[in-house]
């Protein structure tokens, strides 16, 4: 079985959307289509997504066969940087009376914490 057929299984028996799937790994609907379709391949950073996402291994995405299995593993903690860069992302698809009340919503997250520490 190739990638474009794996995924498409994967993400149907999740009962997930194109652009379900691609919010989660940080691409577009477009993205997600082409991987189905066969005219676009991930690079090495989306494949470890992907295949933590769902948990499987990147050899079971590509080749569809499972050697190891992965499905009693948690799923990993969020990279701070790719974290950073989500959060950055969604802020900027907001409108203005929203980022006042994120800044907000920081501040007081930030009083909690000092208020946590003490």
């Amino acid at each position: 079985m190739e990638f474009s057929e794996v995924l498409k299984e994967l993400r149907e028996s999740h009962s997930l959307t194109q652009d379900q799937l691609a919010k989660h790994i940080d691409v577009s609907r477009s993205t997600i289509a082409g991987y189905e379709s066969r005219n676009r391949q991930p690079d090495y950073d989306k494949l470890v997504s992907i295949s933590r996402y769902f948990h499987v291994s990147v050899d079971y995405l590509l080749t569809g066969q499972n050697n190891i299995e992965f499905s009693a593993l948690p799923l990993p903690e969020p990279d701070e940087k790719i974290l950073d860069r989500k959060v950055i992302k969604a802020y900027r698809r907001l409108g203005f009376e929203s980022k006042q009340d994120v800044l907000k919503y920081i501040e007081l997250l930030e009083l909690k914490e000092k208020h946590d520490k003490s």
